[in-house]
């Protein structure tokens, strides 16, 4: 064999040996391959040409890492006859503690489309073991020390000091606690002395119990038989009917008493003074009366209205309408009361209604009133009022009056004051008791 002939053959070898090397240490696979891509957040100790698996199984490798989007986009070569399915899933797996990483493969259900070149699928981030030491480290220092309890270990050393502090103050009370058991027992039998010495008086007392009860029995017999002026009261029928007709007689007095006082409790008078301005003439007018209200349903108003000194008054038909006598019967409901009698000395009747409280209310808000009176008069028409209020306060009211607005209506504000007399009301409940006592 010839030289040449040699060192094609040496060479050869050599050349075979070198691409098996690169092959083996390159991770190189003559097998064919397809390609799929996969995203993760973190791929932190993943290095290059990194094994995949699948079930413990090299299947393929790692071709390509790139930054897509903030996240880290991997190229996995895999062996073509490994089958892969759309919902198939990757994630980062450690082999040990600390041991080297590679990319384990979940190929999904086998009723889903089959994966193509290139297609992707989704990577699922595993915590790492330095992540979970990170966490376990962080909830032990949060537990130690935290802004609602403070330090636990100083807590734990504050706790500590604390019952020792107990401890040796019931130590030193222990003397005044054996004193305190001393004392309760020269107590007992301070007690038992008591008891031994006052034992004989104590027979004496219930000696003289049964003599007084043999002396009530005697009595009692006595008063049975008909003996003594006490038995003649009790055992006389007449004497016995007489007693009971006052008893029922003084119960009917006090029955009677009762119901004249709860209804004087129940009576509400109301002085009203009102002070009207009258537009058409410039004058101001006013008017004074008391209502009388048994109850919430039932009025009665006496007053007298334009009041004035009627020397001072010269003209004729003035003179005509001062001190006229106002004298009403209302009843009410709710909201509504209407009320007839004389109005400013003339026949009449009345409505009112009240828009937001009980029209017997104390504030009574919004009130609304009618006024139809002086039927008899000419050809004119009765007159006719129509006026609204307003409870500033409890005893202040404001309102404006349309007056007469048949013939010649003229507005008329005016202010009233209404001050409640509990105090009369209770005088005119004492002397109802009063009369009635004296039948």
């Amino acid at each position: 064999m010839s030289n040449n002939i040699k060192l094609g053959i040496f060479t050869f070898i050599g050349i075979l040996a070198i691409i098996i090397s690169i092959f083996s240490v390159g991770n190189f696979s003559l097998n064919r391959t397809y390609n799929i891509y996969v995203e993760f957040d973190n791929i932190a100790g993943l290095t290059k040409k990194a094994k995949v698996k699948m079930a413990g199984i090299d299947i393929g490798v790692l071709r390509q890492v790139s930054l897509d989007k903030g996240k880290a986009k991997l190229k996995l070569s895999i062996n073509r006859k490994v089958l892969l399915y759309k919902n198939a899933y990757a994630r980062i797996v450690s082999i040990g503690v600390i041991g080297t990483k590679y990319i384990e493969l979940v190929s999904g259900d086998e009723n889903q489309p089959l994966l193509k070149n290139g297609d992707s699928i989704l990577g699922q981030d595993s915590s790492s073991l330095e992540s979970f030491l990170t966490s376990v480290s962080t909830q032990v220092n949060k537990a130690l020390n935290n802004d609602k309890y403070g330090n636990m270990m100083e807590n734990l050393a504050d706790a500590i000091f604390s019952l020792r502090d107990i401890l040796n103050t019931l130590a030193a009370q222990n003397g005044k606690i054996e004193d305190t058991f001393t004392n309760l027992d020269q107590f007992a039998k301070d007690l038992a002395n008591i008891s031994s010495q006052n034992k004989l008086n104590l027979n004496e007392t219930l000696e003289q119990i049964k003599d007084i009860s043999k002396k009530l029995d005697v009595l009692i017999n006595r008063i049975y038989d008909g003996e003594g002026p006490i038995a003649t009261l009790i055992n006389d029928e007449k004497m016995g009917k007489d007693l009971k007709e006052t008893v029922e007689s003084a119960k009917e007095a006090i029955k009677s008493l009762n119901k004249t006082i709860a209804k004087s409790t129940k009576l509400s008078l109301d002085w009203k003074y009102t002070g009207r301005y009258t537009t058409r003439d410039s004058k101001l007018r006013n008017d004074i009366g008391i209502s009388i209200m048994p109850n919430n349903e039932k009025f009665y108003y006496v007053g007298v209205a334009n009041v004035t000194d009627a020397d001072s008054v010269i003209d004729v038909n003035e003179k005509n309408n001062i001190n006229k006598l106002e004298a009403l019967l209302g009843f009410r409901r709710e909201y509504s009361e209407i009320f007839g009698g004389v109005i400013r000395g003339k026949a009449g009747m009345g409505f009112g209604y009240s828009f937001f409280s009980p029209i017997y209310d104390v504030y009574k808000g919004l009130k609304f009133n009618l006024k139809v009176y002086d039927f008899a008069r000419d050809s004119h028409g009765p007159q006719i009022d129509v006026g609204a209020r307003y409870g500033i306060m409890k005893w202040l009211h404001t309102g404006i009056l349309l007056e007469d607005i048949s013939y010649k209506p003229s507005f008329t504000p005016y202010l009233r004051l209404e001050i409640d007399d509990q105090d009369l009301a209770a005088m005119l409940g004492i002397v109802t008791v009063a009369i009635v006592a004296s039948k």
